[in-house]
C-alpha cells in the first residue's frame, strides 16, 4: 500500500449520503479521499485541496454536476483536473450533455464499484503516462508536445512566458505566477500535476533545453551560451547541465557518448 505522500488524492461530490460513504469507504484503501454534498461545496474544496480526480453526481441541490464541471474546467486553476461523471440518466443526450461540459468519463447508475475503480485508475495512469512523456521530451533537441498534455492551452501560454523570459538570470517562480495570474501555490499544485515539475524546475529545465539546442546548432562558446540562458555563472550552467545531460556542454556539442564521472 501506498504511503500517504504517494495517495493521488480524490474528491467525491455526491448528495446522496449513503452512496457518498460507501464511495468514501471503499476508495479510501487506495486513496486520500475529501468529499462534498453538492457542486458548490465540490467547488470549494477543489480550489482548495486541488485534488487529482474528481468524482460527482450529476444532479444535486445548490450547483448541479454539470455546473460544477464547467466552472471547473473554465477556471484556470482547476481545468486540468479529471472528472468522471455519475448520473441516474441514461439518455444519450444526458451523456452528452456531461461531456460537452468537460466530464472526461460517464457512468450511468447504477454502477458497480469496481467499473468506477477501474475508469478512476484509467485516467489516473494515462496523466501519469503523459507527464513521463512530457518529462522525457523536455531533455530532448524536438519540440515538447505541448498540444498532447491535458489543459494544452495553460501549458502553451506557461512556455511562451518560459522562452520570452529564458535569458533573464533574476526571473524567478514567482515572476511565473505573477504573469499567468496565479498564486504560487497554486501553479505550484497545477504544473506538478500536469509535468510532475515545479515551477522552478521547469523554469531551468526549459533554460537546459533551449542551451542544448544552442550547442547542437551554433559555435558560440560555452560562456556566451550560459549567458544567453540566464546563467551569470558558467560553471554553474556547466554543473546543472552535466546534471541534467549527463555530461558537460563540451561533450554534449561533441557527440562523445561517454558518460561523465
Amino acid at each position: 500500500m501506498q504511503n500517504a505522500e504517494e495517495q493521488p488524492k480524490l474528491l467525491i461530490v455526491e448528495d446522496d449520503l449513503d452512496l457518498m460513504t460507501f464511495l468514501v469507504d471503499e476508495l479510501e484503501e487506495e486513496y486520500l479521499v475529501c468529499s462534498a454534498t453538492n457542486g458548490r461545496e465540490g467547488m470549494e474544496l477543489a480550489c482548495e485541496q486541488m485534488p487529482d480526480l474528481i468524482v460527482t453526481d450529476l444532479m444535486m441541490p445548490v450547483m448541479s454536476g454539470s455546473e460544477l464541471c464547467r466552472e471547473l474546467k473554465s477556471r484556470s486553476e482547476t481545468s486540468h483536473i479529471p472528472v468522471i461523471m455519475l448520473t441516474a440518466k441514461s439518455a444519450v443526450e444526458d451523456q452528452v450533455e456531461g461531456l460537452q461540459v468537460g466530464a472526461d468519463d460517464y457512468i450511468t447508475k447504477p454502477f458497480v464499484l469496481e467499473l468506477l475503480q477501474a475508469r478512476i485508475k484509467n485516467l489516473l495512469n494515462s496523466r501519469a503516462r503523459l507527464r513521463e512523456r512530457f518529462r522525457s521530451e523536455l531533455l530532448e533537441d524536438v519540440p515538447t508536445r505541448l498540444d498532447a498534455l491535458p489543459d494544452h492551452d495553460f501549458m502553451i501560454r506557461s512556455f511562451r512566458v518560459l522562452e520570452e523570459h529564458s535569458a533573464d538570470p533574476e526571473f524567478s517562480a514567482d515572476d511565473l505566477a505573477k504573469l499567468l495570474a496565479m498564486s504560487m501555490s497554486t501553479l505550484h499544485r497545477k504544473l506538478k500535476s500536469l509535468t510532475g515539475e515545479t515551477p522552478a524546475k521547469l523554469i531551468w529545465n526549459v533554460r537546459l533545453k533551449r542551451a542544448a539546442k544552442l550547442l547542437k546548432e551554433s559555435d558560440l562558446r560555452v560562456t556566451e551560451i550560459a549567458f544567453m540562458v540566464g546563467y551569470a555563472d558558467s560553471n554553474h550552467f556547466s554543473r546543472q547541465f552535466k546534471q541534467q545531460y549527463g555530461k558537460t556542454p563540451s561533450k554534449f556539442r561533441s557527440g562523445d557518448s561517454t558518460p561523465d564521472d
